[in-house]
């Protein structure tokens, strides 16, 4: 599993080097799931780009079975669109903003691994656009950068780069470091991820930075069993406290129909 992350870890990191084809007026497909609320939720895939492996895996029916009343899009997206942080712009323009106009008055991102990067890219870019984010196992880059921050005490404390660190992960860090010291957008994010995860180092720096009822764990790896658990129980939590008078847990307001 190592192997394989670390695999996976180089593959992205050459995508955002720019070792990647070029392609030309890119557009974002998705599917649509309408629900009677203006709520909207975005979906980003792993670094495959797949959406439909959000309908395999059953992410959909799981909202549906809890009642939830949401519009739902799961994007297809390219791993290079990634590059230059174009997928910001493309879901800016795209898809928020044309929503915002159509009514919609909340909007939630939810990504996973590599998606879950471009949903953290976005809302600590653009923390105006987004009313939640749920990140599951999300890719945060570098390969030395964690130690530095458990160095320094952790992320509100950290400030120097690594040597020998990818440029860009530093970035990436230091806009979440930014986007993280607004109390209200901490309360926005929801991380959960496998306690055997490879990724779950770097996963545990921003879950130290978040309300403790935002961090959800489960025992497992980088797969979708894995991600499949973690969802279910992010779902129950606010099916569970959405409705409970002056609970405080409930970070993300979705909208349930009685049954």
């Amino acid at each position: 599993m190592k192997i394989k992350l670390i695999g996976m870890a180089a593959c992205i990191t050459l995508l955002m080097l720019g070792c990647a084809p070029r392609y030309h007026h890119p557009r974002l497909q998705y599917t649509k799931y309408v629900g009677p609320n203006r709520t909207l939720v975005l979906l980003l895939p792993t670094i495959a780009g797949e959406g439909a492996h959000f309908e395999e895996h059953g992410f959909i029916e799981a909202v549906r079975e809890r009642g939830f009343e949401v519009d739902m899009k799961i994007l297809d997206i390219r791993p290079v669109l990634y590059l230059n942080d174009r997928i910001v712009g493309l879901i800016q323009t795209e898809l928020v903003e044309p929503a915002k106009f159509s009514g919609y008055q909340k909007i939630i991102l939810v990504g996973i691994s590599l998606g879950g990067h471009g949903a953290l890219l976005y809302t600590a870019n653009s923390p105006q656009d987004v009313d939640g984010v749920v990140v599951l196992a999300p890719f945060l880059g570098g390969f030395f950068i964690d130690d530095a921050i458990e160095e320094a005490g952790g992320l509100h404390q950290w400030q120097e780069c690594p040597v020998f660190e990818w440029s860009y992960a530093c970035e990436m860090w230091h806009l979440l470091k930014t986007h993280l010291s607004n109390p209200e957008n901490r309360q926005r994010i929801i991380i959960g991820y496998g306690t055997q995860d490879g990724f779950a180092e770097r996963n545990q720096l921003l879950a130290d930075q978040l309300p403790p009822g935002n961090v959800f764990t489960v025992d497992g790896g980088h797969d979708w069993m894995t991600w499949k658990l973690l969802w279910t129980r992010v779902l129950d939590h606010f099916h569970v406290s959405c409705g409970e008078p002056g609970h405080t847990t409930c970070l993300i307001e979705i909208e349930k129909v009685a049954y």
